[in-house]
């Protein structure tokens, strides 16, 4: 019997290694005009948001598992839909995966850079940079990284249910790990307030200053 359960201890590792990484990667485009919400609702992965200076919204998925029969998961994967709905000026993206919870979705959406931002994610890392509208981001687990445009002036509330908080505009850093862990500051800057409204479940909030743009050459 203990050769048996050797054996067996031994042979789950090499069926692991000889699965391998299957993926499937679209990207897609939709018109949207500057100043508009974004919403993003039932995301699962690592999450990427950047402003730029396009309008239009563009969405880059890359869906992937691990497997043996790499042909059949990338038909399944094919299945994981990331749809868009336009109503107005607001676009909602949502994921319907919840059949395919063996699938990993990592996500690099632009958005035109005044654009208003809702995020409602599950479990992954959420990273938004140079979006200078208003901002609400909720994750379930996860670490939630803000880096905001100055010289903005902004409102920020975070709140963490079991994390750390550290923020570059309070000039006070958080690291240690607490339960309803908060954040509320003004900053001084330019301009209407904008409103940062900042939640993670369990996991860290990091609210940073954003480096400054490289200047491109004239020649």
């Amino acid at each position: 019997m203990a050769s048996r359960i050797a054996a067996l201890v031994l042979t789950i590792p090499a069926l692991a290694f000889c699965a391998q990484r299957v993926e499937v990667t679209t990207t897609e485009k939709a018109d949207f005009a500057p100043g508009g919400t974004v919403r993003i609702e039932h995301s699962v992965g690592e999450l990427n948001i950047e402003g730029w200076d396009q309008p239009t919204v563009q969405i880059e998925a890359v869906r992937y598992t691990f497997s043996d029969h790499p042909e059949q998961a990338k038909a399944l994967l094919a299945k994981v839909g990331i749809m868009k709905e336009l109503k107005g000026t607001e676009l909602t993206i949502s994921t319907a995966h919840k059949r395919y919870t063996w699938a990993h979705v990592d996500y690099r959406i632009h958005v035109p850079r005044n654009t208003n931002l809702v995020v409602r994610h599950g479990i992954g890392d959420v990273t938004i940079y140079d979006v200078s509208g208003n901002i609400d981001a909720d994750a379930k687990t996860g670490d939630v990284v803000v880096q905001l445009p100055e010289p903005a002036k902004y409102q920020i509330d975070a709140r963490t249910g079991f994390g750390s908080i550290y923020s570059d505009f309070d000039g006070v850093h958080h690291p240690h790990l607490k339960t309803n862990e908060m954040l509320k500051i003004a900053t001084e800057g330019t301009g209407d307030a904008r409103q940062i409204h900042l939640h993670v479940s369990h996991g860290g909030v990091t609210v940073e200053k954003a480096a400054p743009l490289p200047l491109l050459s004239s020649k």
